[in-house]
């Protein structure tokens, strides 16, 4: 039995003439009659009558007709969802947050792909950094970001640009320099540096500001780690010290002035990539990045 004798027999079922039923399905009637009585054999019941009046259901028909119908309605939407799967439009997306600029970053991607992708269920991981190639290959997420991506990721690696901006000063709002309109690098000298501590970000942030500063020859205290973003932020309002920063992250903290910088470069340049697995669920993947590229263009911190 396959799918085509349930067709075959709904045809005839429904029209109660061979012949009618022959034409609808574009297939000779002594062909159709083949395929039904191949049909009543693999059951081992009798499912249509032929008589001098037409042709009727029996009793064990009209059951085999409700569960053949069901089972074809069954199979069109396994089709369907896997095709809807397939192309990313059904499933459940697993992403790799990134701490408290989850917030600025994905807020709004979050709310244009739910409207875009319905039946695509969202979860946001906290997953470490050095865990994120792990974590992709593994399966237990899908998405994943990277601030200033090596430009040759591994071959199993897909990644795009989502976000960029220059590197901007976050100090308090009772900072004496937060009402000035820039900010030289030079002028942080003195100034008590923080940079996040945690293992997300822990080498990363460091390796950034060093590079910018150390880059330029300028002389500066001793980079202090803060364990987390949001402690940082809170020792920065405090007036305990400054960040160089990725401008939407900052964003969200209240009582923070974010200062750009008089200087130009290159490695002023931040640049956050969405990174995801080459493998079946990267349709899911590529789909949230073309929303969250879109939606970050309206966004931009020039």
């Amino acid at each position: 039995m396959d799918l085509r004798h349930l067709r075959y027999f709904i045809a005839v079922a429904e029209a109660l003439n061979y012949r009618q039923a022959a034409e609808r399905l574009h297939v000779a009637q002594p062909a159709l009659s083949r395929q039904v009585k191949q049909l009543e054999d693999a059951i081992g019941a009798k499912l249509l009558e032929r008589d001098t009046g037409g042709t009727s259901l029996t009793e064990a028909g009209a059951v085999f007709l409700e569960e053949a119908r069901d089972i074809l309605e069954r199979v069109e939407m396994a089709g369907e969802l896997t095709r809807s799967a397939a192309e990313g439009r059904r499933g459940h997306l697993h992403i790799a947050g990134i701490g408290s600029l989850s917030v600025g970053l994905l807020a709004q991607a979050l709310s244009a792909f739910r409207q875009a992708y319905p039946k695509v269920e969202v979860s946001l991981h906290d997953i470490g950094y050095r865990d994120l190639l792990t974590e992709l290959r593994s399966g237990s997420v899908h998405l994943g970001f990277s601030f200033n991506a090596r430009k040759h990721i591994p071959e199993d690696m897909e990644q795009e640009i989502v976000a960029q901006s220059v590197t901007h000063i976050a100090l308090s709002v009772e900072h004496p320099l937060a009402q000035r309109k820039s900010i030289r690098l030079r002028e942080l000298s003195d100034e008590t540096i923080f940079c996040i501590g945690e293992a997300d970000y822990r080498d990363l942030h460091a390796r950034i500001t060093h590079s910018i500063l150390d880059g330029r020859k300028i002389r500066h205290h001793p980079v202090k780690r803060i364990a987390s973003p949001d402690l940082m932020m809170a020792m920065i309002a405090g007036n305990y010290g400054v960040s160089l920063v990725f401008p939407r992250f900052a964003n969200v903290y209240p009582r923070i002035r974010l200062l750009p910088l008089d200087e130009q470069g290159e490695d002023l340049q931040i640049r956050l990539s969405a990174v995801w697995r080459r493998n079946t669920q990267a349709r899911l993947a590529r789909n949230f990045v073309e929303v969250l590229r879109t939606t970050n263009q309206s966004l931009e911190v020039a």
